[in-house]
This record gives structure tokens, C-alpha cells and sequence, in this order.
């Protein structure tokens, strides 16, 4: 049993691996609010359950329910990628928005810091 929790407990960090996100951002990316569910897996209260295993798969079809579940066969059960010319055009548009967020951003602080050398110093 030791063994199966140390196994649950890899094919976590691999899938966190493969997905480049940190815990806490796996977890709110697949519905969780926090990353306690893995910390439930890692320390051997939980096991991956099918309900986990579930969500992972909605948000990465490309990983294998069985392998999530079980460790048996391969982690992907594809290397073909799809590409949809509509991810492209979204993530167009995000990288747009966060240019124009960022510059918003350096107008406010450059803003602040004007405010706050014309404040007159106070002394208590």
C-alpha cells in the first residue's frame, strides 16, 4: 500500500510537471480552491481519486484516465497535438490585453509617484 501512495505521489509532480503549473494553480485551473487534494495525496491520507482523475482528464484529454488512476500503460495517450486556429486567435488577444494592462499599469504608478513627491513631508 506504501508503494501505491509513493507511486500517487509521482504521477502528481508528473502531471504538474507536464502541465508547468504549480499546485496551487493546478488546483484552481481544475476547481479546487486550494491545493490541499494534492497535499491529502502526498502525505498518504488520500488516494487520487476518480473524481480527480476526471477533472485532470477534462482539462488535459490528452493524459490517460487509466494511467492517472492505476500507473499502468503511458502518461499520454496521444503525442499528436490539435491545433485549433481559434486558441491562436485568444491568445492573440490576451497577449494584446496584457500589453495594455501592463501599460495602464506603468501610467498609474508613474502617476503615484508624482502624487508623491508633491506631497509635503510630515513629520511626527
Amino acid at each position: 500500500m506504501q508503494n501505491d501512495r509513493m507511486n500517487q505521489k509521482i504521477r502528481i509532480q508528473e502531471i504538474l510537471n507536464y502541465s508547468e503549473m504549480r499546485k496551487n494553480t493546478l488546483a484552481k485551473t481544475l476547481g479546487y480552491t486550494n491545493s490541499a487534494i494534492f497535499y491529502q495525496i502526498e502525505v498518504g491520507r488520500n488516494g487520487i481519486s476518480s473524481n480527480l482523475a476526471n477533472r485532470i482528464c477534462e482539462k488535459f484529454p490528452e493524459i490517460n484516465h487509466n494511467w492517472i488512476l492505476t500507473g499502468k500503460g503511458q502518461m499520454l495517450t496521444s503525442t499528436d497535438v490539435k491545433f485549433d486556429p481559434k486558441i491562436l486567435d485568444r491568445l492573440q488577444f490576451l497577449e494584446n490585453h496584457i500589453k495594455g494592462q501592463d501599460a495602464r499599469i506603468e501610467k498609474l504608478e508613474n502617476l503615484v509617484a508624482e502624487l508623491t513627491a508633491e506631497m509635503p513631508k510630515i513629520d511626527f
